[in-house]
């Protein structure tokens, strides 16, 4: 009996053993944004000064459904719960790092464009910026890198996560101005603030850059400029009319606005990584690099609607190329190209612009499905020949399409193994690469500890494989957050919130915790969940 009683034992002990260990020293984290998070507790620490916190209040994007009726400043409560939230993600994840973003518009509320650096950026530029800056904020952010550190999270920084300073980008005047005007027609001017249509942004951009990496370098060495790039251009400037609407500010329908917008992006994360490499000169975690400067880039698998179809599978390669391909190709081989046509013709290449990337961020979370057309839907766009399904039916999209195998609350498709595909395409660049989001709204949390597994598992044969050199994983969301437009249904959070603003913990936190402490997606888990 006893001698059974040791075999149960070991059998037991060698089933909770991780099946592969990744990589030593691999970064498990999850992510959140400011706007999405720091809101919710006291009043006075809500943000009105950026053009999300406009879009959303506004009663006319919510009389035309633009936006749901929810409202930022009943969040998670981050800006006043980061001790305990960060606590939180250490010790009931076993995180080892966090990525979150500083909101522009707190740092600087008011214009900076009278600070000139048309001769460069010196000392004397960031004292003048310096006395713009709200230092309460400066403290505030300070701060919350010092209580990551000492709660042993690595802080990941990502300096713009979509939110803008209203004095750079005013949505509703934009919103406005776009209105009615010829999407293949050359954007509206003069309403400003234009935001990213606007190539002055990447200027004051640059500015901002410059002042974090030296306001809190030597609390932070692992920094993105942009996240998502593309989602800005096309969520907020192709939204057409009774095909696509992400509703994000302006809300406009524009084909060469959406262009412009990926232009001035590349241009400014070029003038951030420079400004971040000059000025963050302290290597906060020892190890002799003070600033490790890179791409976020959201990331869909494509694939054709009929493989056998060459129009599906041509729309396919070009839904790939400007989708997932055009910014990576911008900002790491200075191939900019700028009349979205497929090829880097005369005058597109810019030296100026190469390597302004050490890695790749992968945010990946579902696949899309194309339909070639055979012929451009827009003259500004000459490869823009197809027609993606981005998400299927649910209760709040009840229009959509039957979803062809298993989708998430928001309609996006699960499929695990898009991440490979997806990590294939980006270690043609030769960079290191960190799965920089990657998660599910499911408010249930029924699907989300199978995706959760699923996806580490393709990953962990993907560096097994050595299709890319990856480095980290950070699941999206730590809590669940305000969505953007959606507001607050989609849950994406390996912790709910409570009325008041304590983390709840799921069953796919209790797993991520397993897997982050063991460094590796334990046998059992494998076994529950099957294969991907």
């Amino acid at each position: 009996m006893r001698r059974l009683l040791v075999i149960l034992a070991l059998v037991t002990a060698l089933t909770s053993l991780a099946r592969a260990a990744f990589p030593p020293g691999f970064l498990w984290g999850t992510a959140i944004s400011g706007f999405q998070t720091e809101m919710g507790g006291k009043p006075g620490h809500n943000d009105p000064s950026s053009d999300w916190w406009v879009w959303v209040h506004d009663a006319d994007n919510r009389s035309q459904n633009r936006v749901s009726a929810d409202v930022p400043e009943t969040g998670p409560a981050f800006y006043d719960k980061f001790r305990a939230q960060s606590r939180k993600a250490r010790s009931g994840l076993r995180s080892n790092t966090l990525r979150l973003s500083i909101e522009w518009s707190r740092i600087f509320p008011t214009s900076t464009a009278g600070v000139d650096i048309s001769g460069g950026i010196d000392l004397h530029v960031l004292q003048q910026l310096d006395a713009l800056a709200n230092q309460g904020e400066v403290a505030h952010y300070r701060e919350v890198f010092r209580a990551l550190r000492r709660a042993h999270l690595k802080p990941f920084v990502t300096l713009n996560h979509f939110s803008l300073p209203l004095w750079i980008h005013d949505p509703i005047k934009a919103r406005d101005a776009f209105n009615g005007t010829d999407p293949n027609g050359p954007p509206p001017s003069g309403f400003g603030p234009a935001g990213w249509v606007d190539a002055v942004t990447a200027t004051e951009f640059a500015k901002y850059a410059a002042y974090l990496g030296w306001k809190f370098g030597d609390q932070v060495d692992l920094w993105a400029p942009l996240n998502e790039p593309e989602v800005v251009a096309v969520s907020g400037y192709v939204n057409i009319p009774g095909l696509f609407a992400a509703n994000f500010p302006p809300g406009a329908f524009s084909f060469t606005a959406a262009i412009q917008v990926m232009v001035n992006e590349i241009t400014a994360n070029a003038a951030a990584y420079d400004a971040l490499k000059q000025w963050d000169t302290v290597d906060a975690d020892g190890d002799g690099t003070p600033a490790t400067v890179g791409l976020v880039q959201n990331m869909v698998a494509f694939h054709p609607k009929n493989p056998m179809s060459p129009l599906d599978v041509q729309g396919t390669q070009h839904a790939d190329y400007l989708f997932n391909l055009l910014f990576l190709n911008g900002a790491i081989h200075g191939d900019v190209d700028a009349n979205a046509n497929g090829t880097i013709d005369s005058g597109e290449h810019h030296p100026e612009l190469v390597g302004k990337a050490d890695f790749v961020g992968v945010n990946y979370y579902f696949r899309a499905v194309v339909q070639g057309v055979g012929v451009p839907l827009t003259p500004a766009i000459p490869i823009l020949d197809f027609i993606p399904t981005t998400s299927y039916q649910t209760p709040h999209n009840p229009t959509g399409m039957p979803c062809p195998s298993t989708c998430s609350d928001f309609g996006w498709e699960i499929y695990p193994i898009g991440l490979r595909e997806m990590l294939t395409e980006v270690a043609t660049y030769g960079l290191p690469v960190y799965i920089t989001e990657n998660g599910i709204a499911d408010a249930d949390d029924n699907q989300r500890p199978a995706y959760l597994v699923h996806h580490l598992e393709v990953l962990d044969q993907a560096i097994a494989d050595s299709v890319a050199d990856v480095r980290g994983y950070y699941h999206w969301a730590l809590m669940d957050n305000f969505e953007w437009a959606s507001g607050y249904w989609p849950q994406f959070g390996l912790y709910g919130v409570d009325t008041k603003k304590r983390l709840v913990t799921r069953q796919s936190g209790r797993d991520y915790k397993r897997i982050a402490k063991g460094n590796g997606v334990p046998a059992d888990l494998v076994t529950l969940f099957g294969p991907p």
